[in-house]
């Protein structure tokens, strides 16, 4: 999967994954998780504009170690696949 020297690089498949991944795991973190909807005021704080950026940066984090799993899931299965042939 990773050797040294090698270059990583994800497929379209998997960045398509990442992004619906992100959208549900950043909606499910603001609205339910995290309670946002307690802290809100009228006006846009800096306070309460960092706490979005923090929230969606952890989502996309936790997201892309989702990708990880499966991207590791996959060439495990590709493995077995491709030895179960010889």
């Amino acid at each position: 999967m990773l050797k040294k020297g090698t270059r990583f690089e994800m497929s379209t498949i998997y960045w398509i994954i990442l992004l619906g991944l992100f959208l549900f795991i950043s909606y499910k973190n603001l609205f339910f998780d995290w309670s946002i909807q307690n802290y809100l005021t009228n006006k846009l704080e800096l306070e309460i504009f960092g706490r979005y950026v923090f929230i969606l940066f952890t989502s996309f984090v936790e997201s892309f170690i989702y990708i990880l799993f499966i991207r590791f899931f996959v060439f495990l299965l590709n493995k077995a696949i491709l030895k179960q042939k010889k």
